[in-house]
């Protein structure tokens, strides 16, 4: 209990406002506020000295920090003896405390001020990537973090020199503990002056000069809190003098150690006679490297302090004199806020041609922010856009989304100046490639569309704003979504069709047209598009044939019915056009035809399937007509039928053989009838020429299963009595049902069921047999 409470009133409120990003993870992908610049933070934690810093991000406004931590019960301290802890502390507070009073663009800058909690220090600063210690190539603490490159260096000199004279200048300092431990490279890739915990005030509180110190170096104490005598100036240990030169000879020995794989000039070994052994001897390994770099150090290693130059006219040396350093100097914000705005516009159209010769990183960390932030004039914008794009297509989509899509975003809906509209068409392409599917639908593409509604389409303007636009049409199309292109895209340049009276213009949205004509429906190239073409009244050569282009095209996509009703015609008013020559008259007359054998070749395959159709219906038709009529059934048929004789399962049978179970059998004759069933002999005493019979239609059985229909009769000739025909194969409904006694009818008391009738001996009926029924009554 008493553990958790501690852990509570031990957090600080640094540790409360921020969430610590995860060593392994980058945070390149955090969203910043609405109103914080998007900048890269650190990929991971560092030491620099004994602080540990971590990358951080603010819970509320989404501020990338790093902050800066020191654990008072660490093995560090344990080691310590109670004198060397109070140092330790000291120096360390008073690190924070220089960096929370100084403010200068060459200086760490702090967000959060130092917390003295119970068992560490904690403060926050702008993010950092690396100490420059552990940039350098080849060194024992090497990071791949940074990759330093000549003007990276040269750039990161210049920007320590401006801070060093802010503290020689304005703060009244000696830094007195130059060092690559003590340089830090921010998020931008600047250079900033740290470790100010060893700082040497000019004059003392009462006014009066810094009395010296003899310098000291003790093994049993952190390096990071004592003065490092491979870096110390000799006058300062072997003069007993504090002079603000002595930072000069520090600087010459870091710029040294650059170019060194993180060696000194000299190794002292934290020895005061090693200092003096190396004071004024020559500057050793330096044989190899520019002339410029060695003629700068030996300039500042030297044993003499006014043989130094100052912090102000370093940058006056030969090895800052290159045209990238020219560049980057210019472009510091202090400077080039000072430039005319013919200057400015002069400088941005030659730095499209310098940018190769910056390193990637360069471009990225320094260039490019400085850029982003010159875009608020809109009369500098046309100029800097190229140089924006031209460094942006080396960025990865994620970067580009963080870094330089929220500058450009306001820039969609401006349509002043035109240049600007110019420049954002032609890099459209990157724009998409760069940009996510929705992200490119809500933010990019109103950027086309104001450029297809754009004033600047007069005869006498140079910008050419809408013919531009159309001409990024047709990639769209294959690429944006099919309802964006029907519902928004192609109205638009329908409008622009509609309304343009430029010659240009009219021929690029007819070339756009044609490019759409892959991807609109059917539907609406037939309600939409043949009717727009219809209007064009215009006889100019280049419309014309434009037109006969989408209409060819559209030709094969359409219906057949819309192609000779709507598009043929005014291909034929179009083709006698008098302004046409003999070749674009034959390319006509080409079109006209390979259309014209398509209408026929699909109409007539039309007619002739519907003649298909039509002769199909009427054989069915007749077909059922003979099939009622084969299907007729005499008297005799339908009541043997009833008395449970098997019938013929067969429509034409020429074995007489099948007819054995009919119980007429005896009565009809073995000849089969010309319709392939044995024809009906007429029973005894009936007439042989009827000259009608009535014959039911319908099979007995089916009479059965489906009382409620209606049997009807057919005619028959006089003189031929019709079988029934006997389906081959009974229906599924006719062989679902039960088969049940016939019913009982007249025929049924006429008829025996058991067996066929046999002959009986004709007996005058009796009395008895008449009963009580006089026939005379």
């Amino acid at each position: 209990m008493f553990a958790v409470a501690s852990s509570f009133f031990a957090r600080t409120a640094i540790s409360q406002s921020y969430n610590f990003t995860a060593a392994s993870s980058a945070s390149r992908s955090s969203t910043p506020g609405p109103n914080v610049t998007p900048s890269p933070a650190p990929v991971a934690s560092i030491s620099v000295g004994l602080w540990r810093v971590q990358p951080a991000t603010h819970k509320v406004t989404h501020k990338n920090v790093s902050v800066w931590s020191f654990d008072k019960r660490g093995q560090d301290m344990e080691r310590l003896g109670p004198a060397a802890r109070d140092r330790t502390i000291e120096v360390l507070k008073g690190e924070a405390s220089a960096l929370s009073r100084l403010r200068h663009p060459s200086i760490l800058e702090m967000v959060e001020p130092l917390e003295d909690a119970r068992n560490e220090l904690i403060f926050a600063t702008e993010p950092i990537l690396s100490s420059l210690e552990r940039a350098i190539s080849g060194s024992a603490k090497y990071s791949a973090s940074v990759e330093l490159d000549e003007v990276e260096i040269q750039k990161g000199i210049l920007q320590i020199c401006k801070g060093l004279t802010f503290l020689h200048g304005s703060a009244q300092l000696i830094h007195s503990n130059i060092s690559p431990e003590s340089i830090l490279i921010n998020a931008a890739g600047d250079w900033k002056i740290s470790g100010l915990g060893l700082t040497i005030p000019l004059l003392s509180q009462a006014g009066t000069p810094t009395r010296w110190e003899f310098p000291t170096f003790d093994g049993r104490v952190p390096p990071y809190i004592q003065r490092s005598f491979d870096y110390m100036a000799p006058e300062y240990a072997l003069d007993e003098s504090l002079v603000t030169a002595s930072d000069m000879y520090s600087l010459g020995c870091t710029i040294y150690a650059v170019h060194a794989k993180g060696s000194p000039p000299y190794k002292t070994h934290g020895s005061l006679g090693g200092l003096r052994e190396h004071a004024g001897k020559p500057i050793p390994g330096m044989e190899r490297w520019d002339p410029d770099l060695q003629a700068l150090l030996r300039v500042l290693i030297t044993r003499h302090a006014l043989n130094r130059p100052s912090p102000s006219t370093l940058p006056s040396q030969s090895f800052f004199s290159s045209l990238p350093i020219s560049t980057l100097n210019f472009l510091d914000r202090s400077n080039f806020t000072s430039k005319t705005q013919e200057e400015k516009i002069s400088f941005m159209k030659g730095l499209t041609n310098v940018l190769d010769r910056f390193s990637e990183g360069l471009r990225t960390r320094k260039i490019l922010p400085s850029l982003l932030e010159e875009m608020k004039d809109s009369h500098l914008l046309p100029h800097i856009l190229p140089n924006v794009f031209s460094i942006a297509k080396s960025l990865s989509s994620q970067q580009f989304a963080l870094l330089v899509l929220p500058s450009l975003r306001p820039l969609f809906g401006i349509k002043e100046p035109p240049q600007n509209m110019l420049t954002l068409l032609d890099n459209l392409i990157m724009l998409q490639t760069k940009t996510e599917k929705q992200a490119f639908r809500e933010q990019v593409l109103p950027l086309v569309y104001n450029a297809l509604d754009s004033e600047h389409a007069v005869i006498t303007d140079p910008f050419k704003v809408q013919e531009k636009a159309l001409r990024v049409v047709p990639g769209l199309c294959e690429t944006i979504d099919y309802a964006e292109v029907q519902g928004t895209l192609f109205p638009r340049v329908a409008s622009v069709f509609t309304k343009t009276r430029i010659l240009t213009v009219k021929v690029a949205t007819l070339e756009t047209f044609l490019v759409m004509v892959k991807t609109l429906d059917q539907s609406t190239l037939t309600q939409k598009l043949v009717p727009l073409l219809s209007k064009i009244r215009t006889k100019e050569p280049a419309v014309i044939m434009a037109t006969l282009s989408v209409q060819e095209s559209m030709g094969f996509k359409v219906d057949r019915e819309a192609v000779a009703t709507l598009v043929l015609p005014q291909l034929w008013a179009m083709s006698i056009g008098p302004l046409l020559n003999v070749e674009q008259f034959k390319r006509f007359m080409a079109v006209i035809k390979k259309l014209g054998e398509r209408v026929e070749k699909e109409h007539d395959q039309f007619l002739r399937d519907s003649q298909r159709l039509e002769d199909h219906s009427g054989t069915a038709t007749s077909s059922s007509k003979v099939q009622s009529f084969s299907h007729s059934v005499d008297f005799e048929s339908l009541v043997s039928r009833a008395n449970g004789t098997p019938g013929t399962s067969t429509l034409t049978v020429d074995d007489p053989l099948s007819w054995e179970g009919d119980v007429w059998g005896d009565m009809t004759p073995s000849k089969p009838s010309k319709i392939g069933i044995p024809a009906a002999k007429p029973p005894l005493n009936q007439p042989s020429h009827s000259p009608i019979s009535l014959q039911p239609s319908f099979h007995p059985r089916v009479l059965q299963a489906n009382t409620s229909s209606t049997p009807s009769f057919t005619l028959a000739p006089q003189g031929q009595i019709n079988r029934p025909t006997i389906p081959l194969i009974p229906s599924p409904a006719l062989l679902s049902q039960p088969v049940l006694p016939p019913p009982v009818t007249m025929t049924n008391l006429l008829t025996p069921h058991a067996k066929p009738l046999q002959p009986q001996k004709y007996q005058q009926p009796s009395k008895v047999d008449w009963g009580e029924f006089d026939p005379l009554a």
